[in-house]
Protein backbone atom coordinates (compact mmCIF):
# COMPACT_ATOMS: atom_id res chain seq x y z
CA UNK A 1 0.00 0.00 0.00
CA UNK A 2 1.50 3.01 -1.31
CA UNK A 3 1.28 4.91 1.19
CA UNK A 4 2.78 8.34 -0.40
CA UNK A 5 0.43 7.76 -3.18
CA UNK A 6 -2.47 7.57 -0.68
CA UNK A 7 -1.65 10.39 2.33
CA UNK A 8 -0.94 13.35 -0.76
CA UNK A 9 -4.25 13.07 -2.05
CA UNK A 10 -5.82 13.52 1.30
CA UNK A 11 -6.84 15.96 4.18
CA UNK A 12 -4.82 15.36 6.97
CA UNK A 13 -8.20 15.79 9.14
CA UNK A 14 -11.44 15.81 7.00
CA UNK A 15 -13.76 15.94 9.15
CA UNK A 16 -12.23 18.60 10.75
CA UNK A 17 -15.01 21.27 9.23
CA UNK A 18 -14.70 23.75 11.70
CA UNK A 19 -10.89 23.61 11.32
CA UNK A 20 -10.99 24.47 7.74
CA UNK A 21 -13.82 26.84 7.27
CA UNK A 22 -12.05 28.99 10.29
CA UNK A 23 -9.11 29.51 8.39
CA UNK A 24 -7.94 33.36 7.69
CA UNK A 25 -7.24 34.60 4.38
CA UNK A 26 -3.62 34.52 5.19
CA UNK A 27 -3.64 31.15 6.18
CA UNK A 28 -5.21 30.03 3.01
CA UNK A 29 -3.00 31.64 1.27
CA UNK A 30 0.79 30.45 2.74
CA UNK A 31 -1.03 27.05 2.87
CA UNK A 32 -2.07 24.51 0.57
CA UNK A 33 -5.44 24.45 0.29
CA UNK A 34 -5.88 20.35 0.71
CA UNK A 35 -3.56 19.94 3.38
CA UNK A 36 -3.10 21.06 7.21
CA UNK A 37 -0.14 19.80 9.48
CA UNK A 38 -1.05 17.23 12.48
CA UNK A 39 -0.02 19.43 14.81
CA UNK A 40 -1.99 22.19 13.73
CA UNK A 41 -5.32 21.08 13.21
CA UNK A 42 -4.96 18.43 16.15
CA UNK A 43 -4.17 20.58 19.19
CA UNK A 44 -6.98 20.74 21.11
CA UNK A 45 -8.86 17.71 22.47
CA UNK A 46 -12.10 19.31 20.76
CA UNK A 47 -10.01 19.28 17.12
CA UNK A 48 -9.43 15.34 18.02
CA UNK A 49 -13.16 14.50 18.86
CA UNK A 50 -13.74 16.09 15.35
CA UNK A 51 -11.46 14.06 14.25
CA UNK A 52 -12.59 10.69 15.81
CA UNK A 53 -16.48 12.02 14.67
CA UNK A 54 -14.69 11.74 10.77
CA UNK A 55 -13.24 8.68 11.43
CA UNK A 56 -16.64 7.24 12.58
CA UNK A 57 -17.84 8.57 9.23
CA UNK A 58 -15.47 6.71 7.55
CA UNK A 59 -16.13 3.05 8.27
CA UNK A 60 -20.03 4.00 7.43
CA UNK A 61 -18.78 3.96 3.80
CA UNK A 62 -20.26 1.52 0.99
CA UNK A 63 -16.66 0.23 0.83
CA UNK A 64 -16.52 -1.06 4.35
CA UNK A 65 -19.55 -1.74 6.81
CA UNK A 66 -21.64 0.42 4.73
CA UNK A 67 -22.62 -2.53 2.43
CA UNK A 68 -19.34 -4.41 0.86
CA UNK A 69 -17.62 -6.07 4.37
CA UNK A 70 -21.40 -7.36 5.01
CA UNK A 71 -22.34 -8.28 1.74
CA UNK A 72 -19.84 -10.19 0.39
CA UNK A 73 -19.26 -11.81 4.05
CA UNK A 74 -22.14 -13.62 3.19
CA UNK A 75 -22.41 -13.76 -0.67
CA UNK A 76 -18.97 -15.24 -1.46
CA UNK A 77 -20.14 -18.03 1.27
CA UNK A 78 -23.23 -19.94 1.12
CA UNK A 79 -25.93 -17.42 2.90
CA UNK A 80 -27.03 -15.75 0.17
CA UNK A 81 -27.31 -15.30 -3.45
CA UNK A 82 -27.28 -13.11 -6.52
CA UNK A 83 -29.99 -12.94 -9.16
CA UNK A 84 -29.65 -13.26 -12.60
CA UNK A 85 -31.89 -9.72 -13.07
CA UNK A 86 -29.06 -7.78 -11.60
CA UNK A 87 -27.68 -4.17 -11.47
CA UNK A 88 -24.34 -5.25 -12.29
CA UNK A 89 -23.37 -5.05 -9.03
CA UNK A 90 -21.15 -8.22 -7.06
CA UNK A 91 -20.91 -10.30 -10.15
CA UNK A 92 -17.56 -11.01 -9.50
CA UNK A 93 -17.59 -11.91 -6.33
CA UNK A 94 -21.01 -14.57 -6.60
CA UNK A 95 -18.61 -15.83 -9.22
CA UNK A 96 -15.20 -15.98 -7.95
CA UNK A 97 -13.91 -13.98 -10.98
CA UNK A 98 -12.16 -11.78 -9.38
CA UNK A 99 -10.21 -9.27 -11.43
CA UNK A 100 -7.06 -7.40 -9.83
CA UNK A 101 -8.88 -4.33 -11.26
CA UNK A 102 -12.41 -5.07 -9.60
CA UNK A 103 -13.68 -2.04 -8.10
CA UNK A 104 -15.01 -3.33 -4.67
CA UNK A 105 -11.64 -4.97 -3.01
CA UNK A 106 -9.78 -1.95 -4.46
CA UNK A 107 -12.04 0.35 -2.28
CA UNK A 108 -12.07 -1.53 0.81
CA UNK A 109 -8.54 -1.89 1.06
CA UNK A 110 -8.16 2.41 -0.01
CA UNK A 111 -10.77 2.98 2.04
CA UNK A 112 -9.37 1.05 5.13
CA UNK A 113 -6.57 2.75 5.08
CA UNK A 114 -8.13 6.03 4.95
CA UNK A 115 -9.58 5.06 7.93
CA UNK A 116 -5.98 3.99 9.23
CA UNK A 117 -4.69 7.28 8.86
CA UNK A 118 -7.15 9.19 10.53
CA UNK A 119 -6.61 6.70 13.19
CA UNK A 120 -3.25 7.08 13.19
CA UNK A 121 -3.37 11.02 13.08
CA UNK A 122 -5.04 10.71 16.22
CA UNK A 123 -3.12 8.33 18.56
CA UNK A 124 0.36 10.40 17.37
CA UNK A 125 -1.46 13.88 18.35
CA UNK A 126 0.57 15.64 21.07
CA UNK A 127 -2.66 16.14 22.83
CA UNK A 128 -3.53 15.52 26.48
CA UNK A 129 -6.80 15.61 28.09
CA UNK A 130 -8.22 12.94 25.36
CA UNK A 131 -7.14 9.41 26.68
CA UNK A 132 -10.45 8.25 25.85
CA UNK A 133 -10.75 9.43 22.45
CA UNK A 134 -7.23 7.87 21.52
CA UNK A 135 -8.88 4.78 22.73
CA UNK A 136 -11.15 4.46 20.42
CA UNK A 137 -8.97 5.52 17.73
CA UNK A 138 -6.87 2.64 18.99
CA UNK A 139 -10.09 0.01 18.45
CA UNK A 140 -11.15 1.38 14.84
CA UNK A 141 -7.16 0.61 14.05
CA UNK A 142 -7.67 -2.69 14.97
CA UNK A 143 -11.07 -3.08 13.63
CA UNK A 144 -9.89 -2.01 10.36
CA UNK A 145 -7.05 -4.12 10.09
CA UNK A 146 -8.81 -7.51 11.29
CA UNK A 147 -11.05 -6.35 8.44
CA UNK A 148 -8.17 -6.34 5.97
CA UNK A 149 -6.32 -9.13 7.32
CA UNK A 150 -9.25 -12.06 7.06
CA UNK A 151 -10.19 -10.77 3.86
CA UNK A 152 -6.11 -10.91 2.48
CA UNK A 153 -4.48 -13.21 4.25
CA UNK A 154 -4.82 -16.76 5.47
CA UNK A 155 -6.32 -17.95 8.81
CA UNK A 156 -4.16 -17.19 11.26
CA UNK A 157 -4.65 -21.10 12.80
CA UNK A 158 -3.64 -22.17 9.28
CA UNK A 159 -0.38 -20.17 8.32
CA UNK A 160 0.29 -17.09 10.82
CA UNK A 161 3.55 -16.25 8.52
CA UNK A 162 1.98 -16.26 5.62
CA UNK A 163 1.53 -12.72 3.96
CA UNK A 164 -1.00 -10.21 5.77
CA UNK A 165 -1.49 -6.90 4.96
CA UNK A 166 1.02 -4.03 5.11
CA UNK A 167 1.19 -2.34 8.49
CA UNK A 168 0.97 1.69 8.48
CA UNK A 169 1.03 2.69 12.10
CA UNK A 170 1.94 6.43 11.59
CA UNK A 171 2.14 9.15 9.31
CA UNK A 172 4.67 8.61 6.81
CA UNK A 173 4.73 10.27 3.09
CA UNK A 174 7.95 8.09 2.12
CA UNK A 175 6.58 5.01 3.43
CA UNK A 176 6.36 2.48 1.05
CA UNK A 177 5.54 -0.66 3.16
CA UNK A 178 5.58 -4.73 2.62
CA UNK A 179 2.91 -7.14 3.53
CA UNK A 180 3.61 -7.85 6.94
CA UNK A 181 2.96 -11.41 8.31
CA UNK A 182 -0.69 -12.66 9.50
CA UNK A 183 0.64 -13.07 12.53
CA UNK A 184 2.27 -9.71 13.13
CA UNK A 185 -1.16 -7.90 11.87
CA UNK A 186 -2.95 -10.13 14.40
CA UNK A 187 -0.64 -9.23 17.18
CA UNK A 188 -0.84 -5.27 16.54
CA UNK A 189 -4.29 -5.60 16.70
CA UNK A 190 -4.27 -7.19 20.10
CA UNK A 191 -1.81 -4.85 20.97
CA UNK A 192 -4.32 -1.87 20.04
CA UNK A 193 -7.76 -3.37 21.31
CA UNK A 194 -5.61 -3.63 24.65
CA UNK A 195 -4.64 -0.09 24.39
CA UNK A 196 -8.03 0.67 23.48
CA UNK A 197 -9.41 -0.89 26.69
CA UNK A 198 -7.07 1.00 29.30
CA UNK A 199 -8.96 4.22 28.37
CA UNK A 200 -11.85 4.03 26.26
CA UNK A 201 -15.19 5.56 28.11
CA UNK A 202 -18.03 3.48 29.65
CA UNK A 203 -21.10 2.82 27.74
CA UNK A 204 -23.16 5.82 26.70
CA UNK A 205 -24.72 4.58 23.45
CA UNK A 206 -24.65 2.22 20.52
CA UNK A 207 -22.25 3.93 18.18
CA UNK A 208 -19.40 4.63 20.60
CA UNK A 209 -16.84 1.96 20.87
CA UNK A 210 -17.16 1.42 24.88
CA UNK A 211 -14.65 -0.26 26.91
CA UNK A 212 -17.27 -3.73 26.80
CA UNK A 213 -17.29 -3.33 22.75
CA UNK A 214 -13.66 -3.41 22.48
CA UNK A 215 -13.45 -6.56 24.97
CA UNK A 216 -15.83 -8.22 22.77
CA UNK A 217 -14.13 -7.50 19.63
CA UNK A 218 -10.88 -8.79 21.17
CA UNK A 219 -12.17 -12.05 22.03
CA UNK A 220 -13.59 -11.76 18.63
CA UNK A 221 -9.70 -11.69 17.78
CA UNK A 222 -8.74 -14.35 19.85
CA UNK A 223 -11.30 -16.54 18.87
CA UNK A 224 -9.77 -16.64 15.18
CA UNK A 225 -6.20 -16.95 16.63
CA UNK A 226 -7.30 -19.73 18.27
CA UNK A 227 -6.45 -18.66 21.52
CA UNK A 228 -9.69 -20.13 22.82
CA UNK A 229 -9.07 -19.38 26.72
CA UNK A 230 -8.26 -15.71 25.88
CA UNK A 231 -11.39 -15.47 24.04
CA UNK A 232 -13.41 -17.21 26.33
CA UNK A 233 -12.20 -14.86 29.48
CA UNK A 234 -12.69 -11.52 27.54
CA UNK A 235 -16.45 -13.24 26.36
CA UNK A 236 -17.07 -14.27 29.91
CA UNK A 237 -16.11 -10.25 31.56
CA UNK A 238 -18.78 -9.00 29.04
CA UNK A 239 -21.29 -11.24 29.92
CA UNK A 240 -21.00 -10.87 33.48
CA UNK A 241 -19.65 -7.77 34.01
CA UNK A 242 -21.35 -5.79 30.86
CA UNK A 243 -24.06 -3.77 30.87
CA UNK A 244 -25.39 -5.55 28.03
CA UNK A 245 -28.55 -7.89 27.72
CA UNK A 246 -30.32 -10.04 24.53
CA UNK A 247 -33.02 -8.56 22.96
CA UNK A 248 -36.78 -10.34 24.13
CA UNK A 249 -38.41 -12.20 21.34
CA UNK A 250 -41.35 -10.04 21.95
CA UNK A 251 -39.37 -7.05 20.99
CA UNK A 252 -37.30 -8.79 18.45
CA UNK A 253 -39.12 -7.38 15.83
CA UNK A 254 -39.48 -3.69 16.84
CA UNK A 255 -35.71 -3.60 17.54
CA UNK A 256 -34.64 -4.48 14.16
CA UNK A 257 -36.85 -2.35 12.99
CA UNK A 258 -35.46 0.54 15.29
CA UNK A 259 -33.04 2.82 13.07
CA UNK A 260 -31.63 5.06 15.95
CA UNK A 261 -28.52 4.55 18.58
CA UNK A 262 -29.36 2.25 21.04
CA UNK A 263 -28.95 4.03 24.75
CA UNK A 264 -30.38 0.92 26.89
CA UNK A 265 -27.56 -1.72 26.05
CA UNK A 266 -30.48 -4.00 24.42
CA UNK A 267 -27.98 -6.73 22.18
CA UNK A 268 -25.95 -3.79 19.76
CA UNK A 269 -22.40 -3.30 22.15
CA UNK A 270 -21.52 -1.21 19.19
CA UNK A 271 -22.72 -0.29 15.24
CA UNK A 272 -21.94 2.85 12.64
CA UNK A 273 -24.53 5.48 12.59
CA UNK A 274 -26.09 6.12 10.03
CA UNK A 275 -28.63 8.91 10.73
CA UNK A 276 -30.78 11.16 8.56
CA UNK A 277 -28.24 13.57 7.20
CA UNK A 278 -25.26 10.97 7.35
CA UNK A 279 -25.67 8.08 5.33
CA UNK A 280 -25.66 6.07 2.30
CA UNK A 281 -28.49 7.22 0.33
CA UNK A 282 -29.55 4.68 -2.11
CA UNK A 283 -26.22 2.65 -2.02
CA UNK A 284 -27.31 2.07 2.04
CA UNK A 285 -26.97 -2.26 2.90
CA UNK A 286 -30.51 -2.43 3.22
CA UNK A 287 -31.25 -1.56 -0.52
CA UNK A 288 -28.72 -4.22 -1.74
CA UNK A 289 -31.40 -6.75 -0.62
CA UNK A 290 -35.00 -4.86 -0.38
CA UNK A 291 -36.41 -2.09 -1.88
CA UNK A 292 -33.85 -0.77 -3.94
CA UNK A 293 -31.21 -2.57 -6.01
CA UNK A 294 -33.01 -5.60 -4.93
CA UNK A 295 -30.18 -8.01 -5.88
CA UNK A 296 -29.34 -10.23 -3.64
CA UNK A 297 -32.26 -13.02 -1.33
CA UNK A 298 -31.30 -15.66 1.08
CA UNK A 299 -29.98 -19.08 0.08
CA UNK A 300 -32.56 -21.63 0.40
CA UNK A 301 -29.68 -23.68 2.67
CA UNK A 302 -30.28 -20.78 5.27
CA UNK A 303 -34.29 -20.34 5.23
CA UNK A 304 -34.26 -23.76 5.52
CA UNK A 305 -31.97 -23.77 8.54
CA UNK A 306 -34.73 -21.60 11.11
CA UNK A 307 -37.70 -23.09 12.34
CA UNK A 308 -41.13 -21.81 12.28
CA UNK A 309 -40.97 -20.21 16.12
CA UNK A 310 -37.88 -18.49 15.32
CA UNK A 311 -38.18 -15.03 15.83
CA UNK A 312 -35.33 -14.27 13.17
CA UNK A 313 -37.58 -15.11 9.86
CA UNK A 314 -38.38 -11.77 10.66
CA UNK A 315 -35.57 -11.31 9.08
CA UNK A 316 -37.11 -13.37 5.39
CA UNK A 317 -39.95 -12.05 3.42
CA UNK A 318 -41.24 -14.55 0.82
CA UNK A 319 -41.94 -13.06 -2.14
CA UNK A 320 -40.19 -13.62 -5.67
CA UNK A 321 -37.09 -12.00 -7.49
CA UNK A 322 -37.12 -9.06 -9.78
CA UNK A 323 -36.61 -11.87 -12.56
CA UNK A 324 -40.18 -13.60 -11.09
CA UNK A 325 -38.46 -16.95 -9.71
CA UNK A 326 -39.70 -17.66 -5.86
CA UNK A 327 -37.24 -16.49 -3.35
CA UNK A 328 -36.97 -15.25 0.17
CA UNK A 329 -36.36 -11.37 0.80
CA UNK A 330 -34.14 -10.20 3.07
CA UNK A 331 -35.56 -7.81 5.35
CA UNK A 332 -33.21 -7.32 7.60
CA UNK A 333 -32.88 -3.73 7.38
CA UNK A 334 -35.70 -2.48 6.68
CA UNK A 335 -35.27 1.88 6.74
CA UNK A 336 -33.95 1.54 2.99
CA UNK A 337 -36.57 4.38 1.83
CA UNK A 338 -36.37 6.23 5.02
CA UNK A 339 -34.59 9.16 5.72
CA UNK A 340 -33.19 7.60 9.04
CA UNK A 341 -31.64 4.72 7.57
CA UNK A 342 -30.62 1.19 9.84
CA UNK A 343 -27.08 1.55 11.30
CA UNK A 344 -24.86 -0.91 10.42
CA UNK A 345 -24.27 -3.56 13.50
CA UNK A 346 -20.33 -4.47 13.99
CA UNK A 347 -21.03 -6.75 16.93
CA UNK A 348 -23.69 -7.90 18.97
CA UNK A 349 -23.96 -9.36 22.40
CA UNK A 350 -25.40 -12.37 20.57
CA UNK A 351 -22.30 -13.02 18.97
CA UNK A 352 -20.10 -12.77 22.69
CA UNK A 353 -22.27 -15.97 23.95
CA UNK A 354 -21.33 -17.83 20.68
CA UNK A 355 -17.64 -16.97 20.70
CA UNK A 356 -17.92 -17.51 24.99
CA UNK A 357 -19.56 -21.41 23.59
CA UNK A 358 -16.97 -22.11 20.94
CA UNK A 359 -13.97 -21.56 22.99
CA UNK A 360 -15.49 -23.51 25.99
CA UNK A 361 -16.43 -26.28 23.82
CA UNK A 362 -12.79 -25.88 22.23
CA UNK A 363 -11.60 -26.40 25.80
CA UNK A 364 -13.80 -29.30 26.70
CA UNK A 365 -15.96 -27.43 28.41
CA UNK A 366 -19.18 -29.45 27.03
CA UNK A 367 -22.02 -28.13 29.67
CA UNK A 368 -20.51 -24.12 30.03
CA UNK A 369 -20.48 -24.08 25.88
CA UNK A 370 -24.68 -25.45 25.83
CA UNK A 371 -25.58 -23.12 28.41
CA UNK A 372 -23.93 -20.24 26.05
CA UNK A 373 -25.47 -21.31 22.79
CA UNK A 374 -28.74 -22.39 24.35
CA UNK A 375 -29.04 -18.49 25.83
CA UNK A 376 -28.97 -17.10 22.16
CA UNK A 377 -30.80 -20.37 20.41
CA UNK A 378 -33.63 -20.81 23.02
CA UNK A 379 -34.01 -16.50 23.18
CA UNK A 380 -34.53 -16.50 19.73
CA UNK A 381 -36.22 -19.27 19.39
CA UNK A 382 -38.88 -20.24 22.65
CA UNK A 383 -40.06 -23.64 21.41
CA UNK A 384 -36.28 -24.99 21.08
CA UNK A 385 -35.54 -27.01 23.63
CA UNK A 386 -31.37 -26.69 23.36
CA UNK A 387 -28.40 -28.42 22.39
CA UNK A 388 -27.17 -31.47 24.12
CA UNK A 389 -24.01 -32.47 21.94
CA UNK A 390 -20.36 -32.56 22.77
CA UNK A 391 -17.11 -32.52 21.18
CA UNK A 392 -16.94 -31.84 17.79
CA UNK A 393 -20.79 -32.22 17.11
CA UNK A 394 -20.87 -29.28 19.47
CA UNK A 395 -18.57 -27.29 17.85
CA UNK A 396 -20.18 -27.37 14.77
CA UNK A 397 -23.63 -26.72 16.24
CA UNK A 398 -22.12 -23.60 17.39
CA UNK A 399 -20.90 -22.72 13.76
CA UNK A 400 -24.81 -23.06 12.83
CA UNK A 401 -25.69 -21.13 15.51
CA UNK A 402 -23.52 -18.04 14.12
CA UNK A 403 -24.75 -18.88 10.96
CA UNK A 404 -28.13 -18.18 11.59
CA UNK A 405 -27.90 -15.32 14.23
CA UNK A 406 -25.08 -13.73 11.93
CA UNK A 407 -26.21 -13.85 8.80
CA UNK A 408 -26.70 -11.12 6.63
CA UNK A 409 -24.02 -9.31 8.71
CA UNK A 410 -20.98 -10.74 6.93
CA UNK A 411 -19.27 -12.86 9.30
CA UNK A 412 -20.31 -16.23 6.89
CA UNK A 413 -17.35 -16.67 4.49
CA UNK A 414 -14.74 -16.08 7.68
CA UNK A 415 -16.15 -18.27 9.60
CA UNK A 416 -16.04 -20.84 7.15
CA UNK A 417 -12.71 -20.75 5.93
CA UNK A 418 -11.32 -19.95 10.04
CA UNK A 419 -13.08 -23.53 10.07
CA UNK A 420 -11.63 -25.07 6.76
CA UNK A 421 -15.18 -25.80 5.52
CA UNK A 422 -15.45 -26.22 1.63
CA UNK A 423 -18.51 -23.89 0.38
CA UNK A 424 -21.15 -25.80 -1.31
CA UNK A 425 -24.28 -23.73 -2.58
CA UNK A 426 -27.14 -25.16 -3.66
CA UNK A 427 -28.80 -24.17 -6.59
CA UNK A 428 -31.72 -21.31 -6.65
CA UNK A 429 -34.17 -20.21 -8.98
CA UNK A 430 -33.71 -17.24 -10.27
CA UNK A 431 -29.82 -16.91 -9.31
CA UNK A 432 -27.35 -15.91 -11.95
CA UNK A 433 -26.03 -18.79 -13.06
CA UNK A 434 -22.26 -18.09 -12.76
CA UNK A 435 -21.56 -19.17 -9.13
CA UNK A 436 -24.83 -20.52 -8.56
CA UNK A 437 -24.17 -24.27 -6.88
CA UNK A 438 -20.61 -23.82 -7.09
CA UNK A 439 -18.12 -25.63 -4.67
CA UNK A 440 -15.34 -23.97 -3.04
CA UNK A 441 -12.67 -25.67 -1.34
CA UNK A 442 -11.24 -24.79 2.16
CA UNK A 443 -7.95 -24.25 0.77
CA UNK A 444 -8.94 -22.24 -2.70
CA UNK A 445 -6.55 -19.11 -2.78
CA UNK A 446 -9.21 -17.21 -4.71
CA UNK A 447 -11.11 -17.10 -1.03
CA UNK A 448 -8.61 -14.24 -0.30
CA UNK A 449 -9.22 -10.78 -2.45
CA UNK A 450 -6.26 -9.77 -4.77
CA UNK A 451 -4.36 -6.99 -3.91
CA UNK A 452 -5.52 -4.36 -5.92
CA UNK A 453 -3.44 -3.65 -9.44
CA UNK A 454 -3.35 0.21 -8.45
CA UNK A 455 -1.00 -0.60 -5.45
CA UNK A 456 0.98 -3.49 -6.86
CA UNK A 457 1.90 -0.26 -9.65
CA UNK A 458 2.27 2.06 -7.15
CA UNK A 459 4.37 0.22 -4.57
CA UNK A 460 7.79 -1.37 -6.00
CA UNK A 461 7.54 -3.53 -2.45
CA UNK A 462 4.36 -4.93 -2.72
CA UNK A 463 4.59 -5.48 -6.26
CA UNK A 464 5.57 -9.41 -5.43
CA UNK A 465 3.54 -9.74 -2.83
CA UNK A 466 0.21 -10.24 -5.00
CA UNK A 467 -2.21 -13.51 -3.29
CA UNK A 468 -2.03 -16.61 -5.59
CA UNK A 469 -4.23 -17.46 -7.86
CA UNK A 470 -3.73 -13.76 -9.40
Amino acid sequence: MNTSSLYKNLLVVLAAGTILGSCSKSFVEKTPANYIPTDEALSTASSLQSALNGTYAEIRNVSQFGRDWPVTGDLMADNTFLEARNSGRYVQQWAYAVPITDQVPQDMWAESYTGILRCNQIIDAKVTGADDVKAQAYAIRALLYFKLVTTWGKNYTTDSSSLGVPLVLHYDVTAEPQRSSVGTVYNQIVSDLTAAMASAPDYSSSITLSNYAIEGLLARVYLYMGQYQKALDKANDVINNGPFSLVDPSGFASFWANPTPNTNATETMFEVDSDPVNNNNFDDLGGIYFLGYQDLYASSQLVALYSATDVRNNWLLAGKTKGGAKAYLVVKYPNTNNNDKDNLKVIRLSEVYLIAAEASARLGQNTDAQDFVNAVAETRDPAFTGYTSTGATLVSDIATERRKELAFEGDRLFDMTRLGLTIVRASNPGAATVGDGLTIDATDPLRLAPIPQQEILRNPNIAGQQNPGY
